[in-house]
């Protein structure tokens, strides 16, 4: 019977809420909530998080088997660019290695850059300066060999150096380090013995891949962020065993994988961006839940919105990202940002253009309508002012001024002349371009039409401008799940604990070495099954997973192939070169099969720790009529009617199967608010699934269900 009362805990930190997700475990219940998040102490709002829900679903410390953790903590410490504190250990004679970068380092950290870029401007500042690095008298050759060794008496002198200079962040990338581990960790042992209290991240044990620009920048974003982030981790986990007991803690990953408090901490970079990433799961799972394999999402939050690409039911995979200016070499789902979400604050820019972000009014002081003394307008205001969002946010808890949005969009308006509902109408279109053009960076740039997939919209603001979205780039069908605004959040509740083991290995198409291959996967394995079971993962529960990164010899960008497991042969070798040529065209429309040999740079073993996901319970069956969920009307102001329209407004939580929803309408949960554009229509699934399409017959008028509420005023009846 006590297993029937069991609960897991997701809890997502976001830029302006903290969102809570638990699960039943018997049942697939799902219950949800909010609670402002704490950027003085992100820990306090995670355990706020859960003692609300635990209050709102009346369960005790006993019945809960698990919390997961997605943060945005280690993100926002990069961001802020606090580096006063950092060194870098350098192979002698390189010292100006972050100084050179890359030439793509100012073309694209630039608007409009271009190749003269690199001559008329100032490059940017280099990570770390030259005054706080040190150089090792050290080399080792790209094989591995050592050619001059690195001496203990060396190792402790730059040790001593640091110290000496309270430098108490430190980051070591020895050239070809990756081939050969053996001078970084020299190096490590000596600040352990004569300098233990500075934070050491080696490059060989973060990233242990060739590019030592990409490879240094990633091991210094890791050491500067390991205070933080481990004062973070090891307060929230006191929290929760204080509260719970021994109860695992897990914190989201990059790569899509949650581990311990106690792994990440180790290697903290591994949470940059771990948000984004429990979204493209949820939206993975949802969707092949739905029956729906192909997938763009939109998970607009109140900073950013974050986009994934979801082929065959899996989120793409990538080692190469950008975060500002900063290039990151980690496995991760890849998820593109764009700086456009609720809080984003429209302006009128220097050529007398209006724009929206990335600027944002954050958590604190929000939107205009907070009333908590921000005074720009944003997105979130001008869906007030349009009356498309309600009076409240997080099921009334936060109360929304809709005079201060006005008063604030009619001052916007005012410096373009215009209309003030004509500006929030604007600014709402401008947010979309925004999104629509981040979409296309992640699918048209790569040989990817979004008209072949489905757009499923989620978080705070997504589902408000989803609609516009799809009409911008010519997708047909839109999902919105049934706890749009903690999508992310029940993301954590679906992922597995993952990690990833790689190594250097160079093997090209027309030479393979079957027997090299072999031992370099089984070694790999061996590291991924020791890792899963030092995080307590049972043998039964344990999924080993081969890729290797291939290119085309003379390139330097690599795709990720999966690799069979097992016996290799030559017959499967051929066919992973196979499957490289095919995703090749995929991604680039063209390849070099039989002109350009192939080549493997990197193999690499994902070890997965399953975890059960939880059985959704199906909505009940009802018919087109939607009156049961009906709340009353109100006007709102869309483009298509040139103005303000008598528009019916839903309750999310009491749709059911079946349900018909015709445009223009409203749909209002806990957590988010879908607007049904008047040229579209929504039908409830099963699963409790917004499906949005655009109607052939847009001249067919909606039938009011009930009468009207008074909300934000209505207008005459229908005709």
């Amino acid at each position: 019977m006590a297993s029937k009362h069991l609960y897991r805990i997701g809890v997502d930190t976001g830029g302006t809420f903290t969102d809570v997700v638990c699960i039943r475990a018997d049942t697939g219940e799902v219950f949800t909530t909010k609670t402002p998040t704490t950027p003085d102490d992100y820990s306090k709002g995670l355990l706020e998080g859960v003692r609300k829900i635990m209050s709102e679903v009346k369960i005790r410390p006993h019945q809960v088997t698990g919390v997961y953790h997605g943060t945005t903590v280690a993100t926002n410490a990069i961001l802020e660019r606090k580096f006063e504190n950092l060194g870098l250990v350098l192979t002698k004679g390189f010292s100006h290695m972050l100084e050179l970068g890359r030439i793509s380092q100012i073309t694209c950290s630039r608007n409009g850059g271009n190749f003269g870029s690199v001559l008329l401007e100032r490059p940017p500042d280099a990570l770390v300066p030259p005054e706080r690095i040190c150089e090792a008298g050290e080399r080792i050759s790209a094989s591995g060999d050592v050619l001059r060794p690195l001496s203990e008496d060396n190792a402790t002198e730059i040790a001593r150096w640091f110290r000496n200079r309270n430098i108490g962040a430190v980051g070591i990338c020895l050239l070809h380090s990756y081939a050969n581990p053996i001078h970084e960790k020299i190096l490590w042992d000596a600040f352990q013995n004569e300098y233990p209290e500075c934070f050491v991240s080696i490059s060989s044990g973060v990233i242990p891949e060739p590019g030592e620009y990409e490879r240094a920048v990633t091991t210094l974003l890791d050491a500067s962020i390991k205070p933080c982030i481990n004062a973070y981790l090891e307060k929230s986990s006191e929290n929760i065993a204080k509260f719970f007991g021994e109860v695992p803690f897990l914190v989201m990953k990059s790569n899509g994988g949650v581990s311990t408090a106690r792994e990440v901490a180790k290697k903290p970079i591994n949470t940059v961006l771990s948000g984004p990433a429990a979204g493209a799961l949820s939206a993975a799972y949802l969707g092949n839940l739905s029956g729906h394999h192909r997938l763009i999402t939109l998970d607009g939050g109140g900073t950013s919105t974050d986009i994934a690409v979801i082929e065959d039911g899996e989120p793409k995979r990538s080692t190469r990202h950008q975060l500002n200016e900063f290039p990151l070499r980690l496995p991760m789902l890849d998820v593109g940002t764009t700086g456009t979400g609720g809080g984003s604050i429209a302006w009128k820019s220097t050529e007398g253009r209006l724009r929206v972000g990335p600027h944002s009014a954050g958590a604190e002081p929000g939107p205009v309508c907070y009333g908590r003394g921000g005074e720009e307008p944003t997105l979130t205001d001008a869906n007030l002012v349009l009356a498309r969002s309600p009076l409240h946010l997080a099921g009334g808890e936060v109360k929304l001024n809709k005079a201060l949005a006005m008063r604030s969009m009619r001052r916007l308006a005012h410096t373009f002349g215009l209309d003030p509902l004509e500006m929030a109408s604007g600014v709402v279109e401008i947010a979309a371009w925004n999104q629509a053009h981040a979409i296309r960076r992640s699918t048209v740039q790569r040989g990817i039409s979004p008209r072949d997939y489905t757009l499923m919209a989620f978080g705070g603001s997504g589902p408000l401008t989803a609609g516009l979205v799809a009409d911008l780039l010519g997708i047909e069908t839109i999902i919105v799940p049934p706890f749009a605004g903690m999508t992310s959040a029940f993301g954590l509740e679906v992922v597995d604990l993952l990690n990833d083991h790689g190594t250097p290995h160079f093997q090209s198409e027309e030479n393979t070495d079957t027997e090299s291959l072999s031992e370099a996967f089984k070694k790999l394995e061996h590291q991924a099954n020791e890792g899963l079971s030092t995080e307590g993962i049972p043998p039964q529960r344990r999924v080993l997973r081969r890729t290797a990164d291939i290119r085309y010899q003379g390139e330097a960008y690599e795709l990720e192939v999966d690799f069979p497991s097992g016996y290799l042969s030559l017959r499967s070798i051929q066919e992973v070169m196979e499957r490289f040529h095919i995703l090749y065209y995929k991604r680039f429309s063209h390849n070099y099969r039989g002109n350009r040999l192939a080549e493997i740079v990197h193999l690499r073993v994902i070890g997965l720790g399953l975890t059960e996901p939880p059985n959704l319970p199906l909505l009940p069956t009802g018919d087109e009529s939607a009156e049961d969920a009906y709340k009353g009307a109100r006007l709102v102001w869309f483009a298509e009617t040139r103005g303000f329209i008598d528009t019916p407004i839903y309750y999310r939580e009491r749709l059911m199967d079946g349900n018909l929803l015709l445009g223009p309408a409203v749909v209002e949960s806990f957590g988010s608010t879908t607007v049904i554009l008047p040229k579209q229509e929504a039908r409830v699934d099963r699963y409790g699934n917004l499906v949005v399409r655009f109607r052939t017959n847009t001249a067919e008028r909606p039938v009011r269900a009930g009468s009207a509420t008074g909300l934000h005023g209505v207008g005459a009846q229908f005709e």
